[in-house]
């Protein structure tokens, strides 16, 4: 019965061995990056708000709130997912101040998960329908002139996953593998000890 005792220890440092690396598969998403920043200064409000995360969130479920100081929401529309970035975008109309953006998504692993960010814009969202044509002139031809952006520049790209990260395993799996070492350790236990008292001092030859 002495070789008992190593041989369980073995088969439960196994069974943590193989446990451990299944832990973090079940992790829910991380935010891997906002546009904008947390505390960004822009120059005018942007078209839209995105968050990117680790891994593809669920489109169900999925809301983000983009509030003045006022509390005035000023999203436009519904929550678009495209890979690992959930965008979000506003009204064209959108006036300059200080906006706080609240999210609220699915993780991959169906869990909710939720975060809040703000950023300040100096000027409001231009709004393509009020854009005034510019009237035939009779008098000279127009000069060639350079028109830049109205909207504020994209600080941040939505970033694929990183390719480190390895594939998530279903909690099923986890608990039948526990299972199944635990059931292999019952069988050892139990050919070892009638062996032991097969081979005995009472047993015969």
């Amino acid at each position: 019965m002495r070789p008992l005792g190593p041989i369980l220890a073995f088969l439960a440092v196994l069974m943590l061995v193989l446990l451990a690396p299944l832990s973090p598969a079940s992790a829910h998403d991380a935010v891997t990056g906002t546009n904008p920043d947390d505390g960004q200064n822009l120059e005018t409000v942007p078209e839209a708000i995105d968050i990117v995360f680790t891994d593809t969130p669920l489109s169900l479920g999925s809301q983000i709130l983009v509030e003045d100081d006022q509390g005035e929401n000023w999203a436009a529309g519904e929550v678009e997912i495209s890979g690992n970035t959930a965008s979000q975008a506003l009204k064209p109309d959108t006036p300059a101040g200080e906006y706080t953006v609240t999210w609220r998504v699915v993780s991959s692993d169906s869990h909710p998960i939720e975060g809040t960010f703000s950023f300040t814009a100096a000027g409001a969202a231009a709004d393509p329908s009020s854009t005034p044509s510019t009237p035939a002139s009779s008098q000279s031809p127009p000069a060639a002139t350079t028109t830049e952006p109205t909207t504020a520049p994209m600080t941040d790209t939505a970033a694929p996953a990183s390719e480190d990260a390895g594939p998530g395993f279903p909690i099923g799996f986890v608990i039948a593998l526990g299972v199944l070492l635990l059931a292999l350790a019952v069988v050892v236990v139990t050919v070892l000890a009638r062996r032991g008292r097969t081979d005995g001092p009472g047993s015969s030859e």
